[in-house]
């Protein structure tokens, strides 16, 4: 983050069940770490993947997932989701979790969030939240090897990018999808994270969904790049009905179709049988706008797949530097040693932050 301190949560079993810290760029007596400090307001062990940072304040979303290994002893999952228990998002200045408070909504599943920023208003802060919003339990089974059971996947699966504003004093002011398109590994270029940035990354496909029960139904074969500037402008002025509102009601294929160049939702389709992994953005030097640089991905070419539906032992996979200005050009490629398997996160960093890294003095084994 922009403050150099590094933030993060863990969750356990016992109370106060999730545990939360602060690491400053560099310690000193003005700015000393905070850690595990406890979040109130939990009362069962929760299984959380993300949460959201913004300059001045932290939010921590607790969806109704239970995670209790004891479960297992009467031959029950360990993680329960309650489709009708709420999502609550709690909202506190980032080194005081003492002060959370908490505020309910629909019963949805968080997996990754996407941006956070402060606006202050004549009327106060708000809080502006972006992540992507599933209706559905699939993924935590895909991502075990498994397809889901037909108990935890809805008839229509929802995987979107979906947007909350939240006065921290009152109330969630406003919630609704910017696009109906399926919408996940969300990536903010790292210098405009904690900023009301333009343009939101991430992966999508021509068919099937993130949510599906079905592990097949899970192929990313697009990269999209989602105007959240000028969605949010229309959303703020004319809402969309929560929860299952969307400001663009488009389909993917509706979108494939558009020849408009300003369409706010720009995508990178792949050819037929290519498959791609979560995006990173490289800005260029000197650039002339906020999508001037590149998008980097793994891809694999599943023609390499045996009869069985397996990598054959010499399958390579490619890393593909696209242009992120026109999301059409893959302006070089990398050929690797190796296939990378889906599923893989990335990240760039620049030569600065490899440089610049703090010494360490000593390491545990």
């Amino acid at each position: 983050m922009s403050t150099g301190e590094l933030v993060l949560f863990h969750s356990t079993f016992l109370p106060p069940f999730v545990q939360y810290s602060v690491v400053p760029a560099k310690a000193s007596s003005k700015n000393k770490p905070h850690l595990n400090l406890p979040i109130p307001g939990l009362s069962s062990g929760k299984l959380m993947h993300d949460f959201g940072v913004s300059q001045n304040c932290t939010v921590i979303i607790d969806c109704p997932i239970s995670l209790d290994p004891f479960n297992l002893r009467h031959n029950l999952s360990a993680i329960q989701y309650d489709p009708n228990g709420p999502t609550r998002l709690g909202v506190f200045p980032r080194h005081s979790p003492e002060n959370i408070k908490w505020f309910d909504t629909g019963a949805s599943i968080v997996m990754h969030t996407a941006n956070t920023w402060d606006e202050s208003t004549p009327s106060g802060t708000r809080v502006h939240i972006l992540l992507c919003r599933m209706n559905s339990l699939a993924p935590l089974y895909h991502m075990g090897g498994m397809e889901a059971p037909k108990s935890v996947c809805p008839d229509n699966p929802q995987c979107r990018l979906y947007y909350y504003q939240i006065n921290p004093e009152s109330a969630i002011a406003q919630q609704w999808a910017l696009s109906s398109i399926p919408f996940e590994f969300p990536h903010v270029p790292r210098h405009l994270e904690m900023t009301a940035a333009r343009y939101i990354y991430g992966c999508s496909m021509r068919e099937g969904n993130f949510a599906s029960q079905f592990m097949e139904s899970v192929k990313i074969d697009c990269l999209a790049k989602i105007d959240a500037k000028r969605f949010l402008e229309i959303g703020q002025r004319t809402p969309p009905v929560c929860p299952e509102g969307s400001v663009d009601k488009r389909t993917m294929q509706e979108i494939l179709c558009s020849e408009d160049p300003e369409d706010p939702i720009q995508v990178f389709a792949l050819p037929d049988g290519w498959y791609a992994q979560e995006c990173s953005f490289v800005p260029r030097k000197d650039g002339k706008s906020e999508d001037d640089g590149w998008l980097v991905t793994y891809v694999f070419d599943e023609s390499q797949l045996n009869e069985e539906g397996e990598a054959k032992a010499d399958s390579r996979s490619e890393l593909w530097i696209i242009d992120a200005v026109g999301m059409k050009e893959v302006v070089a490629k990398v050929f690797l040693p190796q296939r990378v398997p889906y599923g893989m996160h990335g990240n760039w960093f620049a030569e600065n932050q490899i440089l610049n890294q703090r010494d360490f003095t000593g390491f545990r084994l």
